[in-house]
């Protein structure tokens, strides 16, 4: 827990980027089983091996479901990068984008609640949605966080304690 330990006016507690492992698991497995499927049901019906364009149906398919896995790849990478997630002595700050990067900072005397939201699939993989509401009614959420409630337990931590400046910094 972050309690336990003696962190620096300013220092990083946790730092995590969205954990996509697990949906790059769960969406291969449904992109090949769905392939799958089209190559059953094509097979079944007599026309996959069928030429189209020089290629057989099967083929056609196997790129159309590669493309598919591609794209579904590239948005997982992209949320990966584009998005940072910070935990320090002075609130929580999160980053989103690449090109234009926003940062929202919550601190300690913003800080509303916390919600944590696990889907049957988290559950599983050990991930989950974290929401930050703030005082002035702005929501912010943290997606695909590993061990969620673990994290959530050191953001209440730190944003339950008092911030007391004895140093003169601006």
């Amino acid at each position: 827990m972050a309690s336990d330990r003696h962190i620096e006016p300013g220092g990083v507690v946790w730092v995590g980027n969205p954990w996509v492992v697990p949906a790059v698991i769960v969406r291969t497995i449904t992109v090949f089983l769905v392939g799958l499927l089209f190559f059953l049901l094509q097979y079944f019906a007599g026309v996959a091996f069928f030429v189209l364009a020089i290629f057989p149906f099967w083929a056609w398919d196997l790129l159309l479901f590669s493309v598919i896995w591609l794209i579904s790849m590239l948005e997982l990478l992209f949320l990966r990068v584009s998005n940072m997630y910070a935990l320090r002595q002075e609130g929580v700050e999160i980053r989103e984008g690449i090109i234009k990067v926003h940062s929202f900072v919550v601190t300690p005397a913003r800080f509303g609640e916390l919600l944590v939201y696990q889907s049957l699939g988290g559950r599983i993989f050990g991930y989950g949605e974290i929401i930050i509401n703030s005082q002035g009614e702005r929501q912010t959420k943290m997606r695909l966080v590993r061990a969620p409630f673990k994290t959530a337990d050191e953001i209440r931590v730190i944003m339950g304690e008092p911030i007391v400046r004895v140093d003169s910094r601006v």
